[in-house]
């Protein structure tokens, strides 16, 4: 395999940060993210649950005290069932709008993350980068990829390469959970060294 250059530019970066939600690893650590929001909406559902049922009890001990009976009697009795069925509407009639409300939430926090959030996170890592070397080289060797800039030079052993994604913009070479080498397709001349180049990847990941 020949030597690839390339220069990275904000867009590489956007196309990785976005790209990352479709990898169910990576999605996953993402939605941990958002997790605080649904356990807030639970523990309130859990709560008013755990509030009507205190209600019935209560309610039920009304009635006993009232007739003089047991507490064992009146769930027995047709007292019970349709104080239940009230308690149930009512539990849904409160809980309907905070669910709905919190969905809302949820939905406009992921949108966020989705746009605003992406964004910025996409500059961040080009920032980064614009500080390392935005010029490129990846060299391909029997043990791995040498990646070389003006600063640095690295080679990441096919052994430690997680794996590869094609984005249709260009190929992400993980070497790290959530460490990627972005390789733009623009730095190949045609569609079929891509196409050489990405299987060249998977048969060497498949070797390991």
């Amino acid at each position: 395999m020949e030597k690839i250059n390339y220069t990275l530019n904000l867009e590489d970066c956007r196309d990785y940060v976005k790209y990352q939600r479709k990898i169910p690893r990576i999605r996953k650590f993402i939605m941990k993210q958002f997790r605080p929001f649904l356990y807030i909406c639970l523990g309130l559902i859990l709560f008013s649950f755990l509030f009507e049922i205190i209600n019935i009890v209560m309610s039920l001990n009304s009635v006993a005290a009232e007739y003089s009976m047991s507490f064992i009697g009146v769930v027995k009795s047709y007292f019970f069932w349709p104080m239940v069925s009230a308690a149930f509407e009512h539990f849904w009639e409160f809980n309907i709008p905070v669910i709905l409300i919190w969905l809302v939430v949820f939905w406009i926090a992921w949108t966020i993350s989705k746009y605003d959030l992406f964004h910025a996170e996409s500059s961040r890592v080009y920032d980064v980068l614009k500080g390392q070397d935005l010029d490129i080289t990846i060299t391909p060797q029997d043990d791995g990829l040498l990646c070389s800039g003006k600063l640095t030079t690295t080679l990441y052993k096919w052994q430690k390469i997680i794996d590869v994604y094609d984005t249709n913009k260009s190929f992400l070479v993980f070497v790290g959970d959530y460490a990627a080498l972005v390789i733009p397709k623009r730095a190949f001349e045609t569609p079929e060294e891509e196409k050489i180049f990405f299987n060249y990847l998977n048969e060497k990941l498949d070797q390991k």
